[in-house]
């Protein structure tokens, strides 16, 4: 029951108690207390203790609905707390949240380190849960959302794999991002980065490239070069691959200056090709093979036979062996007889 409407109907039945009693005896009645005498009706007499009995009842009702009312705020705020952690854990960005609540405690508490997947719709959340399923929802059907627009660019963390995936929507549809990324390398996680270098190296030229030679990875620059090979014109001169070459030197193999040595005999002549390549292998051993492979390929027998008796017999058996079979079958070409995939294995 209401406070205001207890307390009007226990007025109202005292006066009709009192005035019914005040119609059967209207006279006064004295009670001396401290050798003070008070004088009041009988009514009255009867009506006081019905209203010491509203008061104390008010006092206990307003007790116990102060006590309830702190109660639900109480859980009122446990409630909010669970909403963030909820929050936070549908974003990936787990936080630590403080629950008083013992049934809150015991359970709620694994929010704090969980991240949660949503798998279908959910129509009764409230507006701060539905947003951020309005978001995660948006990322992961590949559309770029401005994070710093809805103030959390600063809040969620690099590693989060929704800033990540967000991050990659933005290089597939904003194709000028991927070289603002790479220009911003230490803003960014690794994967970014190289994700940014893949969506870069897939449509820009080796002039832009030569830029940022010093911060390409080796599996970049031939994806890059691998676009070649699909008689792509991007401007690639001895200068730009000398530029890469040297920035690589460190992580190419045998295997990979094969490969690049094949590629330039398409964007260079023969003489301008083997020259590059004899400085190659002067400069970097895992360039041998590659500059011996062009020079049988291109049919320099006497080279090639002047640069295996500058080496060691031990070294470039298969090629040894190559050019005494050519020496008297000059029809022979070395694709016939080795597998390129396999020359950097001899």
């Amino acid at each position: 029951m209401r406070l205001g409407l207890y307390i009007i109907a226990s007025i109202i039945l005292m006066s009709i108690v009192g005035i019914f009693i005040y119609t059967i005896n209207p006279n006064n009645y004295t009670v001396s207390e401290f050798g003070i005498p008070i004088t009041i009706p009988i009514a009255i007499w009867i009506v006081l203790p019905m209203l010491a009995l509203m008061i104390a009842s008010i006092v206990h009702m307003m007790f116990y609905g102060t006590k309830n009312f702190l109660k639900f705020k109480k859980w009122e705020r446990e409630t909010d707390t669970l909403e963030n952690a909820l929050y936070w854990s549908l974003l990936h960005e787990p936080k630590v949240h403080k629950f008083h609540v013992p049934l809150f405690k015991k359970r709620a508490s694994l929010l704090s380190v969980s991240s949660l997947t949503v798998d279908g719709a959910v129509d009764d959340i409230t507006d701060k849960l539905r947003s951020a399923l309005t978001l995660v929802t948006e990322i992961n059907r590949g559309e770029y959302v401005d994070l710093k627009a809805k103030k959390l660019q600063k809040v969620l963390s690099s590693s989060n794999p929704l800033v990540i995936q967000n991050l990659k929507n933005r290089l597939l549809k904003d194709e000028h991002f991927a070289e603002e990324l790479i220009q911003s390398k230490e803003a960014y996680s690794d994967e970014i980065f190289d994700e940014a270098l893949k969506v870069f190296s897939l449509k820009t030229t080796f002039p832009k490239a030569e830029r940022y030679a010093k911060v390409y990875t080796k599996e970049n620059f031939f994806l890059l070069l691998s676009r070649i090979e699909k008689e792509e014109d991007l401007g690639l001169t001895q200068k730009t691959l000398d530029t890469f070459v040297v920035a690589l030197s460190s992580k190419l193999n045998c295997g990979d200056y094969l490969r690049i040595a094949t590629l330039m005999m398409s964007q260079l002549l023969p003489d301008e090709n083997l020259k590059l390549w004899r400085e190659y292998q002067a400069k970097y051993s895992e360039a041998q093979i590659a500059y011996l492979y062009l020079l049988f390929d291109y049919e320099m027998i006497d080279k090639a036979g002047e640069y295996l008796d500058e080496h060691g017999e031990h070294e470039f058996k298969r090629f040894r062996a190559l050019f005494d079979l050519k020496k008297e079958h000059k029809k022979y070409k070395i694709t016939d007889l080795m597998n390129i995939r396999h020359i950097c294995e001899a």
